[in-house]
């Protein structure tokens, strides 16, 4: 799952197979103290936000997988932060990583 860390979650969906599922939590406040946004609006694309934590209860995403990604949007997503993401510093928000 490491190789989804920095990946648009239009690229991650793009990559799963059909009878797998993901859900998206943004991680906007814990990370940021923004007010989480996602997918409030109807207008926004995947393309602007950016997997920061990735858990999945398989080790490939090929397989039947239900996977959990944290997200940040494209205006908060900088070399920082995706050197954090890359070191799973943002994991621990997720349940499913625990």
């Amino acid at each position: 799952m490491d190789s989804l860390v920095g990946q648009s979650v239009a690229q991650v969906e793009g990559k799963l197979p059909q009878d797998s599922s993901m859900v998206s939590y943004d991680l906007s406040k814990p990370v940021t103290g923004k007010d989480a946004k996602y997918g409030i609006s109807d207008d926004e694309s995947h393309d602007d936000w950016f997997v920061v934590a990735a858990c999945a209860n398989t080790k490939n995403v090929e397989d039947d997988t239900r996977l959990a990604v944290g997200v940040l949007n494209a205006d908060a997503y900088s070399k920082v932060i995706a050197r954090k993401a890359e070191s799973h510093a943002f994991d621990h928000y997720l349940s499913e990583c625990r």
